[in-house]
This record gives C-alpha cells, structure tokens and sequence, in this order.
C-alpha cells in the first residue's frame, strides 16, 4: 500500500495485541519491531502494608511518579471524673502529609527501599475513677529511599482538667501537610473541637490527610458535650469536600467509608466521641484510609467508662513507572 499519515488510517476494530511488527525507520535502515516495544503502559506499584519492601527499577524505565502519605495519629481517650470537676474529652490526633514527586529514573537506584508508616493507636477507655485519659500514639513516616519522605501525624492528648489537643499541635510534616486535630475545652461548654484540613466543606484540592476531631467535655457544672467533626477532606472527584461528624452525647464518633481506599489518596480524620452524661463516653472514630487521624474519645462520669481514642489510618506509597 502507499506511504500514508498513521492519522490517515482507519481505525483498527480490534484492539493490538502487541504482537504485530511495525516498520521503523532508523539511520537510512528499515526495523519491524513489536507494537509492544512501542507503547507500554505505566507500570504501578502500590505498598500499603506498614514496614518495609523493596521497590525495583523495571528495565526501560525512563521517568518515576513516587507518591508517599503519612500514617494518622491516634486519638486519646477522655477523663474519667468525679461530678462538678471539670473532665475534658481527648484531643483528636493529626492526619499524615502527602508528597509526590517524579525523578528522572536514571537517578534511582536499581532498587529502593520503601517505607510504609503504620496508624497510630487510640488512647485506651479510662476504666478506673478519677483517671486521665491516655495519649494516642504517633502515626509512622512513609518513605521512598533517601529521597522522599512524609511525616505521620501526632497522637492526640488524653482528657485531663483543662483543655488539649493534639499532641505538642503538629501535623504530618510533607509537601502537603496534615491537618491538626481537635481541641477540647473542659471549661465551657464541652463540644469537641473540629480536626483541621480544607478550610470550609465547599473546598476540593490537594492536602494531606485531616486531623480527629475532639472528644466532648463535661465542665465542672456538669454539662455534656459533643464530639467534634474529623477536618474537612477535599475529595477528589467529589462534589464537596467530606467530614466525619462528632458523635452525639454518649454516642461514638463517625468514621468515614470515603475516600475509597483504591484511590490512595489522603485520608479523613475520625470523628469525636460525645461525652457520656449519665453513661459511658463515645469512642472516637477511626482516621479513614490513608493517613487520616484518630477522633479523641468523650468524657465520662466516675463509675462509666470514658470514651477511647480512634486509631490513625495506615500510610501508603504508590510508585508509577513510565517507559
């Protein structure tokens, strides 16, 4: 047949099956090489089980797309108190960062290790009297190589007499930070506070994972509050950005089902845990896959149970190869 643009051609009714030899012209020379050899789709690898794995560079590989999102924190549990003295709920915990960045494959090595950061656990249930509530503990790093990396989020603070928050306030520390989580106040009124993210529920974009909310307090005058909304997350894809809601007096937290987990995106934070008036506080709810944080858990009256911490939501690194 004649020389003719690929453009001009007819569509094929069937799709290749990368078999077929096409002629390529190099260096005045005529080559038939595989339709496979010419077009090859991204490779991706995707590490969702904390610890440790070794990613290894595939052969023609000529650019590297490295996404890595850090665990969420775990929430504390609320204070278990006697009436009238002030019993805060816990502080929600932060969400993990997110950074992406794509190298130039022949500046990796044949092989990296990565690093997948585990969920941080939630504050245990005050069981005993006139008790604290315990801290969470801190969400792990995800890390690819030496050379990108995202921080995991801090634990929320275990109820006590005054306010708290997340632990020492810090977020996933990343391109694309973490929200922080709630702050409770024992003082007033009691409500949880709000895990951070997006600033207002109508934002969509690129953050990290969001911080728990807060576990609802019961002041010295005997009030009980509310849990506090985990942080705004902006969905991608989504017509409005998601929140996990507080949990009622006594009820636990929300923990969302959204962002799927099969998109590996950032994470929402849990919801927190309403205090209990005549009964046993909410649990915090559960930072959402990946990288959201744990909701604090609500106070409780001495002979309840105050409310546990959620825990944080597991990091991920996703690595997409170009050839």
């Amino acid at each position: 047949m004649p020389d003719a643009k690929i453009s001009d051609l007819p569509a094929a009714t069937t799709p290749l099956a990368g078999t077929e030899l096409v002629p390529i012209v190099q260096g005045a020379e005529t080559r038939r090489v595989a339709a496979s050899a010419i077009t090859r789709s991204p490779q991706i690898d995707v590490y969702t089980t904390p610890g440790t794995a070794t990613w290894t560079k595939p052969a023609g590989a000529v650019a590297v797309h490295v996404r890595v999102i850090g665990a969420g924190g775990g929430g504390g549990s609320g204070r278990r108190g006697a009436a009238s003295t002030a019993r805060s709920g816990g502080g929600g915990a932060s969400g993990g960062g997110m950074s992406e960045y794509t190298f130039e494959a022949s500046a990796l090595g044949a092989t990296e290790t990565v690093t997948v950061g585990a969920g941080g656990t939630g504050g245990a249930a005050r069981t005993t009297n006139d008790t604290a509530g315990a801290n969470g503990t801190a969400g792990g790093a995800s890390i690819f190589g030496t050379r990108l990396r995202a921080w995991g989020g801090q634990e929320g603070a275990g109820g006590n007499t005054t306010n708290v928050g997340s632990l020492f306030g810090t977020a996933g520390i990343a391109m694309h930070p973490g929200g922080i989580g709630g702050v409770t106040d024992a003082s007033s009124l009691g409500n949880g506070g709000l895990g951070s993210g997006h600033l207002s529920p109508t934002q969509n974009g690129i953050t990290g994972a969001t911080g728990g909310g807060a576990g609802g307090s019961m002041p010295n005058w005997n009030g009980a509050g509310t849990g506090g909304g985990g942080g705004h997350h902006g969905y991608w894809g989504g017509a409005a950005a998601l929140s996990a809601a507080g949990g009622a007096v006594g009820a636990n937290g929300e923990t969302l089902t959204n962002p799927p987990a099969s998109l590996r995106l950032p994470g929402a934070g849990g919801g927190g845990g309403g205090a209990g008036d005549t009964g046993a506080g909410g649990n915090g709810g559960n930072g959402t896959n990946y990288g959201g944080g744990g909701g604090g858990g609500g106070a409780s009256l001495n002979g309840n149970n105050s409310g546990a911490g959620g825990n944080g939501a597991d990091g991920c690194v996703v690595v997409i190869t170009h050839f």
